[in-house]
């Protein structure tokens, strides 16, 4: 008679979350689908965040350089380049959003 052997089943556990798993392959899609995407994810946030703070500060500043155009105490001169930065940071900035 043979004799049956009892099978051992082996267990796969996430490194991350301690969850456990019968197949490998199923570890495998879980840390992909939970825990890699997931910090891609956050990552990408924190970027974007970044990105919109800069944008913010950047109309801000265009804010600050059109009121100094306007200053009664600057020349005609002074004035105008005022008017050319601020004219080439918004033309910037709208580059920058359409490359979004």
């Amino acid at each position: 008679m043979e004799e049956k052997q009892s099978e051992v089943k082996k267990e796969y556990k996430c490194k991350y979350c301690g969850e456990v798993f019968g197949k490998p392959l199923l570890l495998a899609h879980h840390v992909r689908a939970k825990h890699k995407r997931a910090k891609k994810r956050e990552k990408k946030g924190l970027s974007v965040e970044k990105m919109s703070e800069q944008i913010n500060k950047t109309i801000e500043a265009i804010g600050i350089l059109k009121g100094l155009q306007v200053s009664p105490h600057l020349s005609d001169e002074e004035k105008k380049v005022l008017g050319d930065v601020s004219k080439r940071i918004e033309e910037l900035l709208a580059f920058i959003q359409k490359s979004k």
